[in-house]
């Protein structure tokens, strides 16, 4: 056989197998709509998360399951915080305030998350006082380090607690102000970067619920 006989069946075959998986119809390529131009929307590229395990005020275990498919807010901290905490909190609760008069807005499926990265002093106990402060839709997660780590590592999240002797009250948490939002999926779609405005959050959180009902 001839090279341009070799050639000529290649070709023949490569063009049986195209029909059968395609018929006489080209594949039609799923197009990607463009990133909708919202600050801090990640989009395409949504990193999903895996599970991770923390201890909720009821003192149950809390992994990626029992986020349900509703979006949640994600602020990462601790309540013995001087500033940026009790700030992002309050902001958080305009938000909220905010959002519960928009028709746009479903808050059945709109959560606040405080994960405290201080899980020494701020118990399940001690959480569960100080997230009542906020009301609706806020909830709050601790435990121990390996327990913060499994959430604040695969987000990215950075803390440094300083060095302090055991059963000490008076030491201080170095952590991120930017809130994150993750979607009903369980995917990391946005970030919120200080400083914050509750109708900045509201506007935009408006826009991504906007694009991702297009996408439904």
């Amino acid at each position: 056989m001839t090279y341009r006989t070799i050639l000529l069946g290649l070709m023949a075959l490569l063009v049986g197998v195209y029909i059968q998986l395609f018929g006489f119809n080209p594949p039609i390529r799923q197009s990607v709509p463009d990133n909708p131009g919202i600050e801090g929307f990640f989009w395409p590229e949504q990193k999903s998360l895996f599970d991770f395990e923390m201890i909720g005020t009821d003192n149950r275990t809390f992994g990626l399951k029992d986020l349900g498919a509703a979006w949640h807010f994600v602020f990462f901290g601790y309540t013995h915080c001087p500033d940026i905490c009790p700030i992002t909190m309050h902001t958080l609760r305009l938000a909220r305030d905010e959002m519960s008069h928009s028709r746009e807005v479903d808050m059945n499926r709109v959560n606040f998350l405080f994960v405290s990265v201080d899980g020494e002093r701020d118990t399940p106990e001690h959480l569960d006082r100080y997230i009542r402060f906020f009301g609706d839709n806020f909830t709050a997660l601790t435990g121990n380090k390996a327990q913060v780590d499994s959430l604040t590592t695969q987000i990215g999240v950075p803390y440094s607690i300083d060095e302090h002797e055991p059963g000490a009250s008076d030491y201080l948490v170095a952590h991120s102000g930017a809130i994150f939002l993750i979607s009903p999926e369980g995917k990391l779609a946005s970030i919120f970067r200080p400083p914050h405005a509750p109708q900045d959050i509201t506007e935009r959180f408006r826009l991504i619920l906007d694009f991702h009902a297009s996408q439904a």
